[in-house]
């Protein structure tokens, strides 16, 4: 039987593709076994362009990009995680403090915009200054690096996940620094039933992944 509707076009960024959307995507076809669907991985701006240009029907980041076009809907929130190589932490322990981070090798993130801007700050002004010796693109990089024992990363909760499951000591830092996530669509476009479904169930996996 052929599905003759458009197939569904989701685009997200890189921790969301990674980590996200595979079981949600599993989960709609459950749902609609005809459905065909395209996933793609694209920073956040690359995401408003294909929106604009109707390549996408959805897209997934942790940035608001604020574009006049695009509604930016926040469906889920959770926490920055600081990944550590194993035994790091010490055990049972809860959290890790940003002042604790002063003196510390850690992997930094190249020319995309901070997940925090005000957590960047404060980060920059500790001393002893934290040793950057590498810089990468996104937030899976930064996790193998860590796991390759080149320091410590600060990710976005998604990514921790798949951190804490390959064995990284992971937990948020404090005071916590709290990040969204947000679904964008094209401003007056009708989503389609698929993208409809998709939305409630990438929402409901979101959440979940970020209580557990």
């Amino acid at each position: 039987k052929q599905y003759l509707a458009p197939p569904l076009r989701v685009i997200g960024t890189p921790p969301l593709a990674q980590q996200l959307l595979p079981h949600s995507i599993a989960a709609l076809r459950r749902r609609f076994p005809d459905a065909p669907c395209t996933l793609l991985s694209q920073p956040t701006r690359e995401i408003v362009r294909s929106l604009l240009l109707r390549e996408s029907d959805l897209g997934l980041s942790l940035h608001d990009p604020e574009h006049a076009d695009v509604d930016c809907q926040v469906i889920a929130q959770g926490k920055l995680q600081l990944l550590a190589p194993h035994g790091w932490l010490q055990p049972k322990q809860k959290y890790v403090s940003v002042q604790d981070l002063a003196g510390q090798s850690m992997v930094g993130l190249d020319g995309h915009d901070p997940l925090s801007p005000a957590l960047e700050t404060k980060l920059q002004a500790l001393r002893p200054a934290l040793v950057i010796q590498t810089r990468v693109q996104t937030h899976q990089m930064m996790r193998s690096m860590v796991e390759a024992g080149e320091g410590l990363a600060i990710v976005d909760p998604f990514t921790a996940l798949g951190a804490k499951s390959s064995g990284l000591d992971v937990c948020p830092l404090a005071p916590a620094v709290p990040i969204c996530l947000y679904a964008l669509t094209l401003k007056n476009a009708e989503p389609s039933p698929a993208v409809q479904a998709l939305l409630a169930i990438i929402t409901e996996q979101a959440v979940a992944m970020l209580s557990s």
